[in-house]
């Protein structure tokens, strides 16, 4: 079809341009360069089975990588399906060579498409991972391009999953690491003008006047530039914000251009998402007025939507059309528009299932169960099940895409810390070879600071191995127990421990960049294990989190996880051998410059416990507990000792629990 379209000598210009020596060499990708294609161009790089015979006719390996980043770089916003294969195809062969610079620009790459590609929320985590392997990968590159532009991206990345104030934060480092960069001006303004987008976002429904504000300065930047096509991306963004402020003829205008615009560029996407938007716009309208040239107006630009090549988020189409008719129904008492909102509805939320869009699925089953209970259930037919039993099935479709796309999350990162374990062995290696030749010719004082070197380093990679032994672990036993719930029915339940468990696994994710957390972050994630806990021994285990009052928890500083050992083993030894379960209290104070925490419960002690584990051949040596305490023994001194752990006995001398006490440094938390 190809050829047809095209002749054969166009193709074979456009691909001979692989063949080029002197243009692509490893190591020289850069995006912020990166011209803008005609469609035909497009159209023969998005040709996967042309490209990867010429990628693999090339001899080097580095100039593959670059050839394939380039060309996602530039179908990036013709076919973000192909962009992802591409960019993938670069971070398997540099991950291939162990070539970290390569490698970080194409993590870069994929957490930028599967970014754009969670509209609304979904597999925002995977993209997440690619951002921190990118920025670890990178570290190096302070004062570029790609520091910059691993900032937005976080903060892209941060917005997408509703975490405003860290998108803000990041949004606002990149802004200024933009203006110090060594490009043209006009590339400088380009890169200026799509964070300020981005910064407008972040305070939707927040602050109306500081969001336009950077709509309007982004807007201006370009159209200086006479840059159409970013400028109706903004334009998209900006619609909506006018919608949400009741400006519809301001919203209508931006809207119908970027309609006309994706029709003129026959950009189907983008096309797309802006019938979707102006639907909204017309949705609102009628919910607000009840006037039928609305209702009309948003039905005929939802179906236009559908029309087109379905990507990703038609689900969206499709809860649109259920809320137009639930309106309809609720408004003007069109009783057959309520079998028509179920029926949309259904198809919306088969549609959200797959992509894992839970957020989406709980308003879905809102919007039914009203439909569904009304005038003594007369519509409950166009569901065609029981409620109970559409809600059980859905819920247990999106378990089972959760758990495969964290697994997946899980396995990546934890690939990349194994990669970098072994390039850490391999490097002690080398340095132990070089420090035993020092030590003949220097002082023994020399020799103490590489043990303690030495120390730390295998601290750190036995921390490592840790999290990728606990992870996976952690993992199946909570979705285990969650989906427990959902073939028992319970899927509200069900959904309140798929948000704990889901912040847990994010929190943990962050964590495997930064070894110290504020105590905030420390004090929410230890909370979100412990309800997973509950879960997991039937409500039988009780817990409260105190922390002093006087404490700032956002600026303190404390090693992440720190905790978490000395709570699981009390669960374990302590609370789990008591047929009627128990409790655990967790305390935080200050005394002088010392952070003290304590960790209390009210098992059978830790007598029983160790008679309990000598009985038992299933016991294992806890790895958490001793690596922690020599964490602790890491942490320096403090006033008093590090770690207590005392046996609480009643008056009659019987174990009544076990306390434990961690006195850490008090330190404030370093802003990056």
């Amino acid at each position: 079809m190809l050829n047809t379209l095209y002749p054969p000598k166009f193709l074979l210009g456009i691909f001979l341009l692989l063949y080029g020596c002197g243009q692509y060499r490893g190591g020289d990708f850069e995006p912020q360069q990166v011209k803008e294609l005609s469609e035909r161009e497009l159209v023969a790089y998005a040709d996967t089975n042309k490209v990867f015979s010429r990628i693999e006719a090339l001899t080097n390996p580095r100039q593959q990588v670059d050839s394939l980043l380039y060309f996602a770089e530039w179908i990036k916003n013709y076919d973000e399906d192909i962009t992802l294969i591409y960019a993938q195809r670069a971070y398997d062969i540099s991950t291939e060579n162990n070539w970290d610079t390569q490698r970080g620009m194409s993590a870069n790459r994929l957490a930028w498409s599967k970014g754009k590609r969670a509209s609304y929320g979904e597999d925002v985590e995977d993209a997440m991972v690619d951002a921190l392997i990118s920025k670890r990968l990178l570290a190096d590159k302070s004062g570029s391009y790609w520091e910059a532009d691993n900032s937005n991206l976080l903060g892209y990345l941060f917005n997408r999953k509703g975490e405003r104030d860290s998108a803000r934060f990041y949004f606002s480092e990149a802004l200024e690491m933009v203006q110090q960069l060594a490009l043209e001006p006009m590339l400088v303004q380009k890169n200026r003008a799509m964070i300020l987008n981005n910064l407008a976002i972040t305070y939707s429904k927040v602050d109306p006047l500081l969001e336009e504000a950077y709509y309007q300065q982004s807007d201006s930047l370009f159209q200086d530039l006479g840059n159409w096509e970013n400028r109706s991306r903004l334009w998209l963004d900006w619609g909506v914000f006018y919608t949400q402020t009741g400006k519809y003829e301001k919203a209508d205008s931006l809207l119908s251009f970027c309609i006309a615009y994706g029709e003129a560029n026959r950009d189907l996407e983008f096309l797309g998402r802006a019938y979707q938007k102006k639907a909204y716009l017309y949705g609102r309208k009628f919910e607000q007025q009840q006037q039928p040239e609305d209702f009309e107006m948003t039905r005929n630009l939802l179906r236009k939507s559908l029309e087109l090549p379905q990507d990703r988020t038609f689900y969206r189409s499709y809860e649109l059309l259920g809320s137009l008719f639930q309106n309809s129904w609720y408004y003007l008492d069109i009783e057959s528009h309520a079998d028509s909102a179920i029926h949309y509805f259904k198809l919306a939320m088969e549609g959200a299932q797959s992509e894992g869009a839970i957020n989406v699925m709980q308003s879905i089953s809102r919007n039914v169960a009203v439909m569904y209970d009304y005038n003594g259930g007369i519509h409950r037919d166009a569901l065609g099940e029981d409620f109970e039993s559409f809600v059980d099935r859905n819920y247990r479709g999106v378990v089972d895409t959760l758990t495969d796309r964290a697994k997946e999350a899980f396995l990546r990162i934890n690939d990349v810390e194994q990669r970098d374990l072994t390039i850490r062995e391999n490097n002690k290696r080398r340095d132990q070879l070089n420090i035993g030749l020092a030590i003949l010719l220097i002082a023994a004082v020399l020799f103490v600071i590489f043990l303690l070197r030495l120390q730390n380093r295998r601290l750190k990679a036995e921390m490592s191995a840790l999290r990728a032994q606990i992870n996976p672990h952690f993992i199946s036993n909570s979705l285990n127990a969650i989906e427990h719930l959902v073939n028992q029915g319970e899927a509200r339940k069900a959904s309140k421990y798929l948000v704990h468990f889901s912040r847990l696994t994010r929190q943990i994710l962050n964590g495997a960049v930064d070894s110290i957390v504020s105590l905030q972050q420390e004090l929410s994630t230890l909370k979100h294990f412990l309800v997973l806990e509950q879960l997991r021994f039937s409500d039988k285990l009780s817990f409260t989190i105190e922390c002093e009052e006087t404490l700032d928890k956002e600026q303190i500083a404390i090693p992440s996880l720190i905790l978490q050992p000395y709570v699981e083993n009390a669960i374990w030894h302590g609370i789990k051998p008591k047929p009627e379960g128990g409790y655990i209290q967790v305390k935080v104070k200050r005394e002088e410059n010392v952070l003290v925490c304590i960790i209390e419960d009210n098992g059978v002690g830790r007598e029983a416990a160790r008679i309990r584990k000598a009985n038992s051949r299933l016991e294992q040596k806890s790895m958490g507990m001793d690596i922690t305490q020599q964490r602790l023994r890491a942490l320096g001194r403090v006033k008093g000792p590090a770690l207590q752990i005392e046996d609480l006995k009643n008056t009659e001398g019987q174990a009544i629990g076990t306390r434990v006490v961690l006195r850490l440094p008090l330190k404030p938390i370093i802003q990056k």
